[in-house]
């Protein structure tokens, strides 16, 4: 695992706000010898994300066992949220940390492999476990166009994926 921020994640994240454009001004004052560190930063803090985000599905494939429907649609969604957003921040370089980061999750880069389908994948993951978490309603099953199994295995499609972007794309080994 890459170099945690001596101060702990969530004071970087705080301090550093945009750690791209805070890169982008280092190397503008020739302070190169802080890159390495301040990327190592970056890498495990887009790392932590990502466990997370594996945390979820091995929880999503659990539940899945255990027939418990409505956990393995949260499960999985939190699984390609959490994921999404080590990809986003590693792009882009900060992510909001507060409730609306949610609409974010299927704003995947351009180059991602199939951008398009994993964001409405991406979606179509979120819309479920908003029924699933909060929908009590007597249609609220028959409403789902997925079926756990296949949450399950678009969430680990998409975390395999990732993977291989973040390491492609940032040197990002998860």
């Amino acid at each position: 695992m890459p170099t945690s921020p001596p101060r702990g994640e969530l004071d970087f994240l705080k301090k550093a706000e945009n750690f791209a454009e805070l890169r982008t001004r280092l190397n503008s004052l020739g302070l190169t010898s802080d890159l390495a560190l301040l990327n190592e930063y970056a890498s495990h803090i887009a790392e932590c994300w990502f466990k997370l985000g594996e945390q979820h599905l091995t929880d999503a494939r659990a539940a899945l066992s255990a027939v418990l429907v409505r956990t393995v649609f949260s499960r999985t969604y939190y699984a390609v949220y959490n994921v999404s957003k080590a990809v986003r921040y590693m792009n882009s370089g900060s992510v909001s940390l507060k409730g609306d980061d949610h609409k974010a999750a299927p704003d995947l880069p351009a180059d991602f492999v199939d951008v398009a389908m994993w964001s409405r994948i991406i979606t179509t993951l979120y819309e479920h476990r908003l029924r699933a978490d909060y929908d009590n309603w007597l249609g609220t099953a028959s409403s789902h166009t997925l079926s756990p199994s296949d949450a399950v295995v678009y969430s680990g499609d998409f975390i395999r994926e990732a993977r291989k972007h973040l390491k492609v794309k940032h040197g990002v080994n998860v």
